[in-house]
């Protein structure tokens, strides 16, 4: 099955066109709820792949001045109507490949995954949102979920575009 490289104004593979280009920007991460975060510039590039049925995000930082790389790649999956993401970093994730599935919501979409205690308790949750503020400003933010259910923030990534694409 062929996969049409332009899609339908307004459907979510076209939305996730729209986030194609290099960006920078500030990253904020808050190792422990409700402390000070470690604030970082941030650069990275967002690319569609395999005839724009997804989209990879690249992206360097630091934290605590220690260089950090990752990669998120995106996609919508039309036969379950629903947002899918994988997500790896040189931080949070040590060898694992952490999967999302959510939602579309105004102006991006929200993906939910989870990941083990490294003590060994119940599983924590982790849910990311993807806001296109406006076409040139992208802001990722992501919550630790408790096993209890509480939320605390803990990444937000605030982007400028700084190249379109081509």
């Amino acid at each position: 099955m062929s996969f049409p490289a332009t899609h339908p104004k307004g459907s979510p593979h076209h939305f996730l066109a729209h986030l194609v280009g290099g960006w920078a920007g500030t990253t904020r991460t808050w190792p422990e709820p409700n402390g000070a975060p470690s604030e970082s510039r941030t650069q990275g590039s967002i690319q569609l792949i395999l005839d724009g049925r997804f989209i990879i995000y690249l992206y360097q930082s630091s934290i605590d001045g220690e260089p950090q790389h990752g990669m998120f790649t995106f996609g919508y999956d039309t036969s379950l109507d629903q947002y899918q993401a994988s997500w790896v970093d040189s931080y949070h994730n040590n060898t694992a490949i952490m999967y999302c599935v959510g939602q579309a919501k105004e102006k991006g979409f929200s993906v939910l995954g989870s990941y083990p205690d490294p003590d060994g308790g119940p599983d924590w949750g982790w849910r990311t949102e993807v806001e296109l503020v406006d076409p040139d400003h992208l802001s990722i933010t992501a919550y630790n979920i408790h096993p209890e259910g509480a939320e605390d923030l803990a990444v937000k990534t605030v982007l400028n575009r700084v190249k379109r694409s081509s």
